[in-house]
């Protein structure tokens, strides 16, 4: 198996990106890696705040709720004697992803996956289908097959 020498984790707080930092700890655990963490503020809302749609406040809002979401992975690795570096982006997430990945040459970029339906799928899209042509190391997309959709 290919050692990872710098990790970028994508976390969202929800049920599938915990499940991806907890399936991620052997590998983050393992030696000298580079441990990220990147949490990012959906560009919508930033959007919908520029054309008045979203007050000033409400964005603030959602990027504090980032910050804390992004403060709860970094302090669960720091748990388990990782240490993680945090980052908090706006836009895209997909993009986000990729464009730190490259930025801090990232060997594994991981990824948690929640189960949806073909049209939601079709109407959302998926972070780690977008990914997969956008980044120039390893993707792990992580689930537990044992949640239900």
């Amino acid at each position: 198996m290919q050692n990872f020498d710098t990790i970028l984790l994508a976390y969202d707080g929800s049920e599938q990106g915990r499940i991806a930092l907890r399936r991620s700890l052997p590998l983050l655990g393992a030696g000298e890696v580079r441990t990220h963490l990147l949490a990012v503020v959906p560009l919508t809302g930033a959007v919908a705040a520029a054309e008045g749609f979203y007050t000033e406040s409400m964005y603030e809002s959602e990027r504090e709720r980032v910050e804390n979401i992004l403060a709860e992975g970094v302090d669960m690795l720091k748990a388990k004697g990782i240490d993680a570096q945090g980052y908090v982006r706006v836009g895209e997430p997909a993009h986000q992803i990729a464009k730190l990945a490259s930025e801090l040459a990232v060997d594994l970029v991981i990824v948690g996956h929640q189960r949806r339906g073909v049209l939601a799928r079709w109407w959302q899209g998926s972070v780690g289908a977008s990914l997969l042509d956008r980044l120039d190391c390893s993707l792990l997309i992580a689930q537990d097959p044992s949640i239900e959709t």
